[in-house]
């Protein structure tokens, strides 16, 4: 079943925060938080603030901190901030600025066996 998909257009731009089930395409510019399933950011795309999602495409600029099961990077996107996932995929060209980069598998490896230390 294709899940629902929300698109913001290349000349759109969305400000505030946002909480759904649904698939989100950004074309144009989106500011503040946001909760979804899945987010494709376009060449076109710029996201500035925070997301959670399952899985992230970028092909456009990402300014946020991110929590994802996996983020791919395409060869044109750009991602800025601290990242949070399980998988990463970078195709070549991708650009990753970022103080941080956690694989969140290795974190609750960590917590186990920091409880086990206890």
């Amino acid at each position: 079943m294709l899940n629902k998909l929300i698109k913001i257009s290349k000349n759109s731009s969305f400000k505030g925060s946002y909480s759904g089930s649904e698939d989100i395409e950004l074309l144009g510019n989106f500011d503040g938080s946001l909760l979804a399933k899945n987010l494709f950011i376009k060449k076109t795309g710029v996201f500035n603030g925070a997301v959670s999602a399952e899985n992230i495409f970028v092909e456009g600029e990402i300014n946020a901190d991110i929590e994802t099961e996996t983020l791919h990077l395409k060869a044109t996107g750009i991602v800025d901030g601290d990242v949070f996932y399980r998988n990463i995929i970078i195709d070549s060209g991708g650009i990753l600025k970022s103080q941080m980069v956690q694989n969140m598998s290795k974190m609750d490896n960590l917590v186990k066996l920091n409880k086990k230390l206890k």
